[in-house]
């Protein structure tokens, strides 16, 4: 899948704002996850499907977001490592990012 930027410069504290208010996306292979809390850039969050709990940098998904222009799940690595998957379902659930397919 191809995806296009929504807002290419959002700054980090919008970025932020948007996350924060997320309480549960999914994950581009359709895993739910449910957020717990979010300490200063860190998104703390637990995948339903198996209770597992997960941490993941903000900080390193807007770098991503900011830096990629290619949003395959592999691309992630850099930015948030272990956590692909989720920060891409995460950008896509804030609307950061639209389908171009």
């Amino acid at each position: 899948m191809k995806y296009k930027k929504t807002q290419p410069v959002i700054s980090y504290q919008d970025f932020y704002n948007l996350a924060e208010s997320a309480t549960s996306f999914k994950s581009l292979t359709g895993e739910f996850y449910d957020v717990i809390s979010i300490d200063d850039s860190t998104m703390n969050f637990v995948r339903k499907s198996s209770g597992e709990q997960w941490k993941m940098d903000l900080k390193g998904v807007h770098q991503a977001y900011l830096e990629l222009n290619d949003f395959q799940t592999a691309n992630f690595n850099p930015y948030v490592p272990r956590t692909h998957s989720p920060a891409l379902g995460l950008l896509l659930y804030l609307g950061l990012l639209t389908n171009v397919d």
